[in-house]
């Protein structure tokens, strides 16, 4: 599930020195640091010190940043500051800043005053504070808006969005279960990499821990389970021995996940088809987990996985899907999985039906995959590349999900509509971009918002 970032608040000004003294409107100042800090709750969690002044005011504002392990930090002038006052926070705590270039009124009036000034002239000190940042070669993003433009606002939301993403990058695990799948070569990543430039540990995962529990599986277990399933979706075509043990490798998936700590899976799905435990293909249960908040990623697809959980963390809900086959005539393409994806996401749940796999046979038969369409909507599309050197590359587009019927292919469907143009020009689009043969989709554009995190992470980020 989505997390809460962490947001620093560092406001500042200089009132009284000993050539300044403008001291009585500090009362003002403190009243307008705590009005900025409620603007900001509805984006995350607002470690606020108050304003700050002088030295210690900025050494208390490290304390508390360093302290809470603050996300972001957004940092703004009301009034002329003196560079170093800012920078002795700004360089002493890790998280990623944004310079708020802002202030409280929108013009100045024909009878303002000097104290109307001072409580409104944060653009005469900010060129100080950035250019001493540039110097120090500290990242910083800018925003330049009126302190209760709704715009401004929400960039500010998708900032703060972005910076959590990437705390939870940070602390996330991938299991892997079995290995990529042979030969395909957009699979073909050092993990070691991944660590250093995105976040995500990748942690092995023996096939044989999931087996052990299949075989285990509690029968009352599996069937209170087949009994919920059954009343949510429609499992009439699914043959019951089959149901069930699906169900008990559903359940031995989401209990090794569990364990393990696993924020997500990467899967070799047919690891199991030979095993006499198993022997099915678990396209069901790595659906149902991913309707559970654990993104799953088949053929073992760790970046996938990783593009999964943030658009999971942005916008809660998330699918795994591929391109399948361009429809001319309606001016979109049909992206599809062979029977796993997310059943949250589906038009209508009444009408998710679980039926056996077309795709895959093993010893103990065909396993139960997934069928239906999704919603319609505006969607975001998402994929993580490796560039070689170290570098790494998000591929975001935006579009719309369409009313479709599905096909009777025993797999979820989704006709997507490129924002952008064509259907033609999608395709060129996405395969210049590099884009693997997997992606990541979740409901609403977010392109904005991946912008922002490519920024903050120092990714590049392609927008198709």
């Amino acid at each position: 599930m989505t997390t809460k970032p962490r947001i620093g608040l560092l406001v500042t000004g200089l009132l009284e020195d000993d050539y300044n003294k403008t001291g009585h409107v500090r009362p003002r100042m403190h009243q307008a640091t705590n009005r900025i800090a409620a603007l900001l709750e509805p984006y995350g969690e607002v470690i606020n010190p108050g304003f700050v002044e002088y030295e210690p005011d900025a050494d208390r504002a490290t304390e508390a940043f360093n302290a809470a392990g603050v996300d972001l930090i957004i940092t703004l002038e009301l009034a002329y500051q003196k560079g170093i006052i800012p920078v002795r926070t700004l360089l002493r705590v890790a998280a990623p800043i944004l310079v708020w270039n802002t202030q409280q009124i929108r013009r100045l009036p024909e009878e303002a005053d000097f104290d109307l000034i001072m409580e409104n002239s944060g653009m005469a000190g900010l060129p100080e504070l950035t250019s001493a940042l540039i110097r120090a070669g500290r990242p910083f993003e800018l925003l330049t808006s009126h302190i209760g433009d709704p715009e401004g606002l929400k960039v500010i939301g998708e900032y703060a969005a972005a910076a959590g993403t990437i705390r939870r990058l940070g602390s996330m695990r991938i299991g892997m279960i079995g290995h990529p799948f042979e030969g395909m070569t957009d699979l073909m990543v050092d993990y070691l990499s991944l660590r250093d430039a995105v976040g995500p540990v990748v942690w092995p995962i023996e096939p044989e821990k999931v087996a052990v529990k299949v075989a285990a599986m509690g029968a009352a277990r599996v069937k209170g389970f087949l009994g919920e399933q059954a009343q949510q979706h429609d499992a009439s075509e699914m043959p019951a021995d089959l149901f069930d043990r699906s169900a008990r490798l559903a359940l031995a998936l989401l209990d090794v996940a569990h364990e393990g700590s696993f924020d997500a899976l990467a899967t070799f799905d047919q690891v199991w088809l030979t095993d006499p435990r198993v022997g099915l293909i678990p396209s069901y249960g790595t659906g149902y987990l991913c309707a559970q908040h654990i993104p799953v990623a088949t053929e073992a697809d760790v970046t996938t996985a990783v593009a999964m959980m943030i658009l999971q963390e942005l916008a809660g809900d998330v699918t795994f899907l591929e391109n399948y086959v361009i429809d001319f005539d309606n001016d979109a393409i049909i992206l599809s999985h062979d029977g796993h994806g997310n059943p949250a996401l589906a038009a209508d749940p009444k009408k998710v039906r679980i039926k056996p796999s077309i795709y895959y046979e093993g010893v103990n038969g065909r396993g139960a995959g997934l069928e239906f369409a999704y919603k319609p909507g505006e969607v975001t599309l998402l994929s993580l590349i490796p560039l070689g050197d170290g570098d790494w590359r998000l591929i975001a587009c935006e579009g719309e999900s369409l009313a479709m019927t599905p096909r009777p292919v025993a797999a979820p469907q989704m006709l997507f509509r490129w924002s952008q143009g064509t259907i033609s020009e999608f395709c060129d689009a996405w395969l210049y971009a590099g884009a693997p043969h997997h992606m990541a989709v979740c409901y609403g554009h977010l392109g904005s918002a991946i912008e922002k995190l490519g920024d903050l992470m120092g990714l590049e980020v392609v927008s198709v």
